[in-house]
């Protein structure tokens, strides 16, 4: 204590004052460290989640799966895709009252858009989807369901003309259609 004074009174008198970190006690490390404590739990983890999102109306629909990939990655939710599905169009007619006579008609564009969450823990998923359901616009349909082989097949479109020649291939294969064409 005697040999801090001596020094602190060394530099008063070179320049007239202490800086605050010469006039701080010095502490010793051993009593400043703190152990990290782990978290022994565990708790189980989710296969692989999709949370799929329909609306009719395109905007809002894009910003809240934004919002969507952004609270994932807050709740430390691995996010393995985020993608786009075809949109579905439907047309609805509407008629005038007591008549066959047709009044107006609508074509509806169903647009959807599905983010696939992996290592999600049990004890966040009702939390996360609490809190998805509170930010919900309007308008946009959530669903939240495990991810299946048939939710990668919706997303891809199929292509006509390449399906018909391949049943044009295989109608090659019939023996009667050989015949006919000539080739046996």
């Amino acid at each position: 204590m005697n040999r801090s004074l001596t020094r602190t009174a060394q530099l008063l008198s070179s320049r007239q004052f202490a800086t605050l970190r010469e006039q701080a006690r010095k502490v010793d490390p051993r009593y400043i460290y703190e152990p990290e404590f782990k978290d022994p739990r565990i708790y189980p983890t989710l296969p692989q989640l999709n949370v799929r999102l329909q609306a009719y109306d395109y905007v809002p629909l894009e910003l809240f799966q934004a919002y969507v990939h952004k609270i994932a990655k807050r709740f430390s939710f691995d996010v393995v895709e985020s993608y786009a599905v075809a949109a579905k169009t439907e047309r609805c007619v509407t008629y005038k009252p007591n008549s066959t006579v047709v009044d107006s008609e609508v074509v509806l564009s169903t647009y959807d858009r599905v983010v696939r969450l992996e290592n999600v823990y049990a004890v966040h998923l009702p939390l996360f989807v609490s809190l998805l359901h509170t930010h919900l616009p309007v308008g946009v349909k959530m669903t939240v369901k495990e991810h299946e082989k048939a939710d990668d097949e919706i997303r891809y479109i199929p292509d006509i003309l390449l399906k018909q020649k391949q049943e044009e291939l295989k109608a090659l294969d019939d023996p009667v259609v050989r015949r006919n064409l000539g080739w046996e």
